[in-house]
């Protein structure tokens, strides 16, 4: 409703607030009757004219009121106005046009990279797949090469063992005929080479750790966590060499070696002290038990077996563990891996040397009789070329 039919009504309502009717003068019947007949209905309807005009003015002070408050609010920048909000939403349009041109640039910018990493990949590829045929021809001629020298290994085993039945056949003639050796200084010599030579049995014993044990290094790698025993004992206050009764190819004699551990090892093994020697390493030649049985009391950090208790009769490995346990200082540790021989997989039926398998709980018997103050069984597990079902006991002292 407009501010002028507002004003309009109120000016209409206050000329006839009393009902003033459009009587003429002259009715006075008319004017009688209403009167005194319509007295009430005439009082209602002039106060519910009265009060429609109260509430007219109300509304008309009320729009004015909320002018005033607009005007006020517009002078302070408090409301925002149609042009306002046009402006803005036409701002936000045109920022979001921008917004989705830049991130549509980015895309096709990012799309752009991603081809040309793709291109890239592919020529990758190619070169990869030129490479893998390049390998897959050099690992046939090495194939090719690693065949020939199986077959040049085998023509030499082949003339070894003709080399050991000359040796043989010169040995057993200088034992018949020991004073036709010494006719010419040929004989001497052929002689002295033979005597050199070591027999087939030493020979045998390095083969046998090929067939049991495998590549060397899978070997180091089995045995490296030994290691970590030995450093731990010598934390403990241990501080002498390392005594490994079975130098073998030399493997763990190598690792602690590397680790800068003095070591001592016997051999009567010339072939054995021969390849290992050819590591570096210093083998003495003698028995392993007799340098164990000659060594001080108290002054080993370690004793370590690889191979060794199978191939012993119990009263021999008994007599071994009591002297370990003589010659480690406080805190050194004793290392016994050998065979369970429980099974027919075992390595135990492939070694030549091997006298009887030892149990586990025989072995932690003979430790702890010998007055070993804890000890632990471990389960080696099986590396490239060796048969599952060996274990390593330790013991500190």
């Amino acid at each position: 409703m407009s501010h002028t039919r507002i004003a309009h009504a109120l000016a209409r309502l206050a000329e006839h607030q009393e009902l003033h009717l459009p009587l003429r003068r002259t009715d006075l019947l008319g004017r009688l009757a209403l009167r005194f007949l319509w007295r009430r209905q005439i009082k209602w309807q002039i106060e519910t004219n009265l009060a429609v005009r109260d509430a007219l003015e109300g509304l008309v002070e009320a729009e004015r009121q909320q002018r005033v408050r607009i005007d006020e609010l517009a002078d302070r920048d408090g409301m925002v106005t149609n042009e306002q909000l046009a402006h803005e939403v036409a701002t936000l349009r045109q920022s979001d046009q921008n917004l989705m041109a830049g991130l549509n640039q980015r895309l096709y910018s990012s799309v752009g990279r991603v081809q040309s990493q793709l291109s890239d990949l592919r020529l990758l590829l190619a070169e990869s797949t030129e490479q893998h045929d390049t390998v897959e021809q050099r690992l046939k001629a090495l194939e090719e090469q690693v065949a020939a020298l199986n077959a040049t290994a085998r023509s030499n085993r082949l003339r070894q063992a003709q080399l050991d039945l000359l040796l043989d056949k010169l040995r057993a003639a200088g034992q018949e005929q020991p004073g036709s050796v010494a006719d010419t200084g040929t004989d001497t010599v052929v002689e002295s080479v033979a005597d050199s030579v070591a027999d087939r049995d030493s020979f045998l014993e390095l083969a046998v750790l090929e067939l049991l044990d495998g590549p060397v290094d899978g070997v180091r790698t089995a045995r490296h966590p030994y290691l970590a025993v030995i450093e731990a004992a010598s934390k403990s206050g241990a501080t002498g060499p390392v005594l490994d009764m079975a130098p073998g190819r030399g493997e763990w004699l190598e690792i602690v070696r590397d680790a800068g551990l003095p070591y001592r090892a016997a051999s009567e093994n010339r072939a054995i002290r021969a390849h290992c020697a050819e590591a570096g390493l210093d083998i003495e030649d003698a028995n392993a038990l007799d340098l164990l049985e000659r060594t001080p009391k108290r002054t080993l950090r370690a004793v370590t077996a690889f191979r060794y208790a199978e191939r012993r009769k119990p009263t021999v490995l008994a007599r071994f563990v009591e002297l370990a346990a003589l010659a480690l200082q406080p805190g050194g540790v004793l290392v016994v891996e050998t065979s369970a021989g429980s099974g027919s997989e075992t390595d135990f039926h492939l070694d030549p040397f091997a006298v009887r398998p030892v149990h586990a709980d025989f072995l932690r018997f003979l430790v702890e009789a010998a007055g070993f103050c804890r000890t632990e069984i471990r389960k080696a597990e099986p590396v490239a070329g060796q048969q599952p079902g060996r274990y390593s006991l330790i013991a500190w002292r």
